[in-house]
């Protein structure tokens, strides 16, 4: 019997770049739903689009392992994060970030593109999450940066 684990994911940003989040919802099969999100300082929003499927997809392996019964369905308001995932358009950017998410492919997961800010529940609840997550990251204050040891004159 297969199961099918749906998994919203959202990245979101303050500027670009500037303070970001991501966030994943996961809807499981028996009705419990469990949520995540986190933020960055200075990042663009196509990195955290790209952290919320890493963090998503890490937090369902954590939970499903390899079982081959299972599904997961990753329903994403970007294309772009579907493109370069599926490698339909070549990764040009952010390319740290895919080994960590390519080793958590498999031919059990499935993209799925919803419009953004169009009533989906799930995608509105994981824009939400991100947006607040993005708020406490600016509500901490500007980030101080480096130091940077001193030039000698002349």
């Amino acid at each position: 019997m297969t199961q099918t684990v749906v998994a919203y994911t959202d990245g979101a940003c303050s500027g670009n770049p500037g303070a970001g989040a991501w966030a994943y919802r996961l809807q499981w099969p028996d009705g419990s739903v469990s949520e995540s999100a986190g933020a960055t300082a200075m990042t663009t929003n196509n990195r955290e689009e790209l952290k919320a499927v890493r963090e998503a997809l890490r937090a369902v392996r954590a939970h499903i392992g390899a079982d081959p019964g299972w599904r997961i369905v990753v329903r994403t308001d970007s294309l772009g994060v579907i493109n370069w995932l599926s490698r339909t358009w070549k990764r040009k950017a952010n390319l740290d970030l895919y080994p960590g998410i390519d080793s958590l492919m498999d031919s059990r997961v499935r993209f799925e593109h919803v419009r953004g800010h169009s009533g989906e529940p799930g995608n509105e609840r994981v824009d939400a999450l991100a947006v607040a997550a993005v708020e406490r990251q600016l509500a901490q204050g500007p980030q101080l940066a480096p130091p940077q040891r001193e030039l000698p004159l002349g």
